[in-house]
């Protein structure tokens, strides 16, 4: 009967190493998926080649307040998506009334600091490394490789529109991103 009863019985000796071994890898595993995904996130935020410019049209101004021929200073409200963030940000844009209302991006192509223009010496000035541009958005000196950078534009209903674009610093191509 002694023989019987212990055959009988279950053992649970056999149970407890595999246990053990599942709840030390659970955890484990759980956080290499969460670091994992931590990872891959940050990776796609700072890689600038995911970011994406919206290819919608915004207005910039309507064509009766487009007159003269000095550039005109406007902001337009631009969305970017950087990984899988989407940014709304004001961008400020230039339009050049005396070459048929082009739009010239107000970013300085030598490391992205916004440009302004001074009537008092006709140029676009660039305050991080002493570039300079011509009305017309060319290349005069400094550390720029190019000039500023045209963006698309077309007349809809009276009013000038553009589609916002960022373009790849310190290069001299104009390597659109997004």
């Amino acid at each position: 009967m002694l023989g019987r009863n212990v055959m009988a019985q279950p053992s649970h000796s056999n149970n407890k190493p595999a246990r053990r071994a599942f709840l030390v890898l659970l955890p484990i595993g759980v956080l290499g998926g969460a670091c994992g995904n931590v990872i891959a996130a940050a990776l796609r935020f700072l890689r600038p080649e995911h970011s994406t410019a919206s290819e919608k049209w915004l207005e910039v101004a309507p064509l009766s307040e487009l007159k003269g021929d000095k550039p005109i200073s406007r902001k337009v409200v631009a969305e970017q998506t950087q990984g899988w963030a989407r940014v709304v940000a004001e961008q400020h844009v230039y339009v050049l009334p005396a070459k048929n209302n082009q739009v010239l991006s107000a970013v300085c192509p030598h490391e992205g600091c916004e440009v302004a223009w001074t009537p008092d010496t006709g140029v676009f000035a660039c305050p991080c490394h002493d570039s300079s541009f011509a009305a017309d958005g060319s290349q005069i000196n400094g550390p720029a490789r190019r000039g500023l950078d045209p963006l698309p534009s077309r007349v809809e209903n009276g009013m000038l529109q553009v589609q916002y674009h960022f373009f790849v610093n310190n290069t001299e191509e104009r390597i659109r991103r997004g």
